[in-house]
């Protein structure tokens, strides 16, 4: 693994530098169970047989691929509380790493426990596909709400997946860099963020190195998780993404698709807090 010890230095480095003041969890916030009603969250059934196409695993408990999503969940959500943090949100240095997928597993693994629920927002305005992975094909998205065409409880949608919401996207858009520095983005972020005080919000970003979307959005949310392909991205393209990170918290890194383990979908590295 000689390639990523740059990587795990770099992170390493990090944790003795000045960090956010570190506060408990406040579990008398998260939500009990059986107390979420949907009343305007459109609710949809899913199909097993698309999820288990798409890799999408982290529901089912018999399948060995759910594992490495709950041990990310875990290390992810030990740093969230810690921090009193409530977004997150997945990228990755170029495209095709997995950081969708990525996404989209640790969401619902982090929904199937009791104790919070979830929000996945797909915020890679300019190429959507976390309603793709769910096998959905919703006919409005984000895009609808940032244009001023539709409200957020028209775009919501519950799947079958108990304790998880989905904030999908539709179509692509082309100036999205100038969409998410918009008042209108920044005023979504914050009503996600607050309206519910028991529940994790999740943004599937773009890629860190294709265009300046993810550093307009940083700033918005309280902390990111970087995807890295094994075999795919270079050392300079490791150092690029995280030297374009600065400042704002990064968890870890999430090595996918890495052909030295058994674990082909991912595994967390390390920390950076700040």
């Amino acid at each position: 693994m000689e390639k990523f010890d740059n990587i795990i230095a770099r992170l390493r480095e990090q944790q003795n530098a000045p960090k956010r003041q570190q506060v408990p969890a406040n579990t008398d916030e998260r939500y009990e169970p059986g107390v979420i009603e949907y009343t305007r969250t459109r609710c949809v059934d899913l199909d097993e047989s698309t999820l288990g196409k798409n890799r999408l695993v982290a529901h089912n408990k018999s399948d060995p691929m759910s594992s490495p999503y709950h041990i990310l969940r875990a290390k992810v959500l030990q740093q969230m509380r810690r921090n009193k943090w409530t977004t997150l949100g997945i990228t990755a240095p170029t495209p095709e790493a997995g950081k969708s997928l990525t996404a989209c597993n640790l969401a619902v693994s982090i929904a199937m426990q009791s104790s919070q629920t979830v929000l996945l927002v797909d915020m890679d305005l300019r190429k959507p596909t976390v309603a793709k992975y769910f096998g959905l094909a919703p006919e409005v998205g984000i895009h609808d709400y940032i244009s001023g065409n539709a409200e957020i409880e028209d775009i919501l949608i519950h799947p079958n997946l108990e304790r998880l919401v989905l904030l999908p996207g539709t179509k692509p858009i082309l100036n999205s860099s100038e969409e998410i520095s918009s008042a209108r983005v920044a005023d979504l972020v914050q009503e996600l963020k607050y309206r519910y005080q028991a529940r994790y919000v999740i943004f599937d970003l773009p890629p860190i190195l294709v265009s300046d979307d993810v550093l307009v959005f940083l700033p918005y949310i309280d902390c990111s998780l970087m995807v890295i392909e094994d075999g795919r991205n270079t050392r300079e393209e490791i150092e690029d993404a995280i030297e374009c990170i600065g400042s704002n918290p990064l968890l870890g890194t999430v090595l996918n698709k890495c052909e030295q383990t058994r674990n082909t979908y991912g595994y967390y590295y390390g920390q950076k807090e700040s």
